[in-house]
């Protein structure tokens, strides 16, 4: 005898392979309204991860040496991390609008000795205005070539970092570039007490910038603007967006945010050389891919670049307390991003 379903309760269609297709209100799982564990996990944002990752990995140099689990050891690390972010951030601009800023290491070189070098005559104020618009005139030329000429970003930012490492060679006596200004030590490296704390200055004004950039990624129309280009470029350009402009002002924005990382750097470290950047080039992207940015654009955030910097900050202390040497750790950067890179790759592809 053949069971009738229940009136009002209609036994679901069959599927094309023959078996019953399962009913609306059931999950994979099999658990009816109950959420799987993929997809919670799929709802945490994606800054959240590096936080997550950067404990991790604070965890392990507890165990490995138990005095790096201090106050004063987190301080430390953080404040290595925020100098990386600052020196980041404006990679994190050009990679959300589906680019990379490879001129950053000497636009940090250029517009610190810049700054520097304009004290005597500019003074303080004076030169870091002028340093700034340094870097911004830096990131227009990358831009205007990109936007305007067709040529990819990595070749067009790489050749302007080896022009600019040209320009700092010919224009700068190094001797003459010792004094830095007091009012950047203050704002860098001098000591501040927070709830007792003692942290140097540079980690509050970073985490002030993050805060300032990601309201204006979030919450202005040139930033939300900034993914739309970055995730789909000509379907923005269709939509009536001055797709050119966006990228020149991103490419801008992107090196003034340098500019004032080589003022930072030199603040707090007092001291400059023509070299002084280099060591930003593979660390400001990976801080950037690592934070959760989709390298083909359209994804990412400050404050997942800062998260991404506090991996990479635990990375170097890790190497360090290992005795590795600064080569491992350049390599460990660049498995990092081939890592990541490769993820992102394979989620395009599905």
């Amino acid at each position: 005898m053949t069971a009738v379903a229940p009136q009002g309760s209609p036994s679901p269609a069959p599927s094309p392979s023959g078996r019953p297709a399962p009913d609306a209100g059931t999950s994979t799982t099999g658990a009816v309204g109950r959420p799987s564990f993929a997809s919670i996990l799929g709802r945490v944002p994606r800054a959240v991860w590096p936080l997550v990752a950067f404990l991790v990995l604070f965890a392990i140099g507890g165990l490995i040496r138990p005095n790096l689990v201090t106050v004063e050891s987190l301080i430390g690390t953080a404040t290595f991390a925020i100098i990386l972010a600052i020196a980041s951030f404006g990679q994190t601009i050009a990679v959300i609008q589906a680019g990379i800023d490879l001129s950053v290491p000497n636009t940090i070189g250029l517009s610190a000795l810049a700054f520097l070098a304009l004290v005597g005559p500019l003074g303080p104020l004076g030169a870091f205005v002028a340093a700034l618009a340094a870097g911004a005139v830096i990131g227009f030329f990358n831009g205007a070539v990109i936007a305007k000429l067709g040529l990819t970003p990595i070749v067009t930012t790489i050749a302007m970092n080896g022009l600019l490492f040209g320009v700092i060679l010919l224009a700068f006596n190094f001797s003459e570039l010792t004094v830095t200004p007091d009012f950047v030590i203050a704002i860098t490296s001098a000591k501040l007490s927070v709830l007792g704390i003692s942290m140097p200055a540079v980690l509050p004004l970073g985490l002030a910038l993050m805060v300032v950039l990601q309201l204006v990624l979030s919450f202005t129309g040139w930033g939300r603007s900034l993914f739309v280009v970055g995730a789909a470029a000509e379907t923005a350009r269709l939509a009536g967006l001055p797709v050119d402009r966006i990228r020149i002002t991103g490419y801008m924005l992107s090196g003034a945010l340098a500019a004032f990382a080589g003022i930072v750097i030199v603040g707090y470290y007092q001291q400059a050389s023509a070299t002084m950047g280099a060591s930003y080039l593979l660390s400001s992207v990976a801080a950037v891919v690592v934070g959760g940015a989709s390298i083909f654009g359209g994804r990412g955030s400050v404050v997942g670049t800062v998260g991404g910097a506090l991996v990479l900050a635990q990375v170097a202390t890790l190497v360090t307390v290992l005795n590795l040497g600064s080569n491992i750790q350049q390599l460990i950067y660049g498995a990092i991003i081939l890592v990541v890179i490769s993820l992102y790759g394979r989620r395009r592809a599905a």
